[in-house]
């Protein structure tokens, strides 16, 4: 059995049998607005500041200076954390939508730059030096949805999944990568990288009557004994609560 660390995020650690597999990927799925970086974020934030394991994010999606306006909300200071070495960023963000459309203007020189081994082995390399430089012991990785533009080919962007997702358990660092949930409700079907990671932790807003609520649930967890329910869980000034215990819409 792997040594289990506090997750950071209050409630997850009673769902998940006493905090993540150290080491391991988990994949955190959700809609927008689920709060999925949050959740990420917190896992870091209070990794460095409550149990002295350092992290790394990899931001697929927005710039470093965006992620710590958007962090600060919450009282967590990224930027003074990399001041201390505690805490390193790294910047992929050319793999999104944006980058892409600004290499359609240079069709020739974008040609190569859309190949796997360039993008995927380029970000692993830049992850591994962040990674020895403050000697991190979590990584974040925000979000697979952005390798959508990066490899519109679903063979050549299953490819790059499997090649991070890979890379990322082989580093020795405990892991959470998020991605898109594109279908809201209840019933899905399965996501190709659900089977590649150890967990899978599924965040949705779900609707009743009128009422709508943020549900949270820890779909599979290798390792642990997990509480599978479908919990309630609230973002507020502090960041991301669960509550284990309690009721989804007041049920009783």
């Amino acid at each position: 059995m792997s040594k289990k660390i506090d997750t950071g995020i209050s409630g997850l650690d009673e769902l998940v049998g006493g905090g993540f597999p150290e080491r391991r990927v988990i994949l955190v799925i959700g809609g927008p607005g689920t709060g999925k970086t949050i959740m990420c974020s917190q896992f870091l934030y209070k990794g460095m500041y409550e149990n002295q394991e350092n992290g790394v994010f990899v931001s697929l999606d927005e710039s470093k200076d965006h992620f710590y306006s958007e962090m600060r909300k919450f009282g967590w200071d990224f930027r003074k954390a990399e001041e201390e070495r505690k805490f390193a960023f790294v910047d992929a963000t050319r793999m999104s939508r944006v980058a892409m459309l600004k290499e359609e203007l240079y069709k020739e020189e974008s040609r190569s730059l859309r190949g796997k081994h360039l993008s995927i082995d380029k970000l692993i390399e830049d992850l591994q030096a962040k990674i020895q430089q403050v000697n991190a012991k979590r990584v974040v990785v925000d979000t697979l949805a952005a390798l959508t533009y990066r490899f519109p080919d679903p063979i050549e962007r299953r490819t790059a999944i499997v090649d991070l997702i890979e890379s990322l358990a082989d580093l020795g660092v405990t892991s959470l990568v998020s991605t898109e949930l594109g279908y809201l409700g209840l019933e899905r079907n399965a996501l190709e990288e659900e089977f590649l990671v150890h967990g899978v932790i599924m965040m949705q807003t779900l609707f009743s009557g009128g009422t709508t609520t943020r549900a949270i649930q820890v779909e599979k967890m290798r390792e642990a004994k997990v509480n599978p329910s479908l919990v309630p869980y609230s973002i507020d000034q502090d960041g991301i609560e669960i509550f284990p215990n309690m009721p989804l819409f007041g049920e009783k």
